[in-house]
């Protein structure tokens, strides 16, 4: 049908849709570019030996899940890694690292190396 054909009411809902549409694609565009920003902030901390810039996100933003799945994520096909070098690539840092980090080695799916702040983690 075409647009000419619609209602007013029809039109500022096609509008409204489309709109939603549009934002929807702008959000995951976004996302997927922070997450490129901090690999890469985490590829360069390496190289320097410097620890990238904190992006971090606010804990009650991300769910216990979504912080699990950006853990094993960044942790894919690598060796063992310190807390800081994880933080710099899922965007979240202090407690909710910790926690998240702690549940998913009790759960058999991290193995840990070290003690204290020399704790280094990898996929089990």
């Amino acid at each position: 049908m075409a647009l000419e054909d619609l209602s007013i009411e029809e039109l500022q809902k096609e509008i409204a849709r489309r709109k939603a549409a549009e934002v929807d694609g702008v959000r995951k565009e976004l996302e997927e570019a922070r997450k490129v920003v901090r690999e890469l902030e985490a590829k360069l901390a390496d190289f320097e030996g410097k620890p990238a810039s904190k992006t971090t996100v606010p804990k009650s933003r991300l769910s216990a899940g979504e912080r699990a799945d950006r853990v094993l994520t960044a942790l894919d096909g690598k060796d063992f890694q310190t807390a800081g070098a994880i933080a710099a690539v899922v965007g979240f840092e202090g407690a909710s690292l910790r926690d998240t980090l702690a549940a998913l080695s009790q759960e058999g799916k991290l193995a840990r190396e070290g003690k204290a702040r020399g704790t280094k983690y990898k996929l089990a």
